[in-house]
């Protein structure tokens, strides 16, 4: 409240409104709207279509990208994978859980607990120190569908220390909210390691979309990993 404005509107026309006994029938109000099941759809897809209108818009894109090129001149020269995550599925993304094969997250760049729709989420993962290893792991966020229900979205990058015998591999997947849970790993390794550079995976409504750009450095080269999850409008 600003400072030269003092004490609290009074809301004569909703209290005569309210109190009239010839005015029948509930009020619509905003929270109405929000309890209602087919309105509530329509307000996800709204946001859904904005942030896929603003997924490149404003600074937003390039401050993610600036800030995951500085964790990698600051972790230094090595296999690494520069990780961006765009949520566009009207709701908030979750982290959920996360599986190492080659390499670990960059503790000072660690993986957003939370993005929130129209956000994009940065992270650097990183082979291990001292070895001739690469950058292969799995994250799975967290969100919901186009009816509401929970989801589990598995992204999956394979960025090998060997480029003469292997190559880059994005995969995705998007299941029921704790199919990750116990999952055997080993299995979601033989599908990525030949899923190719670009991914798609669609499910009830969700669609995650995954894709690897390779870029050489001075020294030693390192690769983009772009995602972008979403829901069908």
């Amino acid at each position: 409240m600003a400072n030269n404005v003092l004490g609290d509107p009074i809301n004569t026309e909703f209290e005569t409104l309210g109190n009239a006994n010839n005015v029948f029938g509930d009020p619509i109000t905003d929270e109405t709207l929000e309890g209602d099941t087919e309105y509530a759809k329509k307000l996800r897809k709204l946001r859904v279509a904005m942030a896929l209108d603003t997924q490149m818009k404003g600074n937003k894109y390039e401050s993610a990208l600036k800030y995951v090129r500085e964790m990698k001149e600051r972790w230094g020269t090595g296999v690494s994978t520069l990780c961006l995550v765009y949520n566009a599925t009207g709701e908030p993304l979750t982290l959920h859980s996360t599986h190492d094969w080659w390499g670990h997250i960059y503790d000072q760049s660690p993986y957003p607990m939370r993005i929130g729709n129209g956000q994009w989420g940065a992270y650097l993962h990183v082979k291990r120190s001292a070895t001739p290893d690469g950058s292969n792991a799995a994250v799975v966020y967290r969100g919901k569908n186009d009816v509401g229900d929970d989801t589990d979205s598995l992204l999956f990058w394979d960025n090998p220390w060997n480029k003469a015998s292997y190559s880059n591999q994005a995969y995705a997947e998007i299941n029921q909210a704790g199919y990750y849970d116990n999952i055997d790993w080993g299995v979601i390794a033989s599908k990525g390691s030949n899923a190719g550079p670009q991914y798609r995976a669609a499910w009830k409504g969700c669609v995650n979309r995954c894709d690897r750009k390779w870029h050489h450095c001075q020294i030693r080269s390192h690769t983009y990993f772009r995602i972008e999850i979403t829901r069908k409008t």
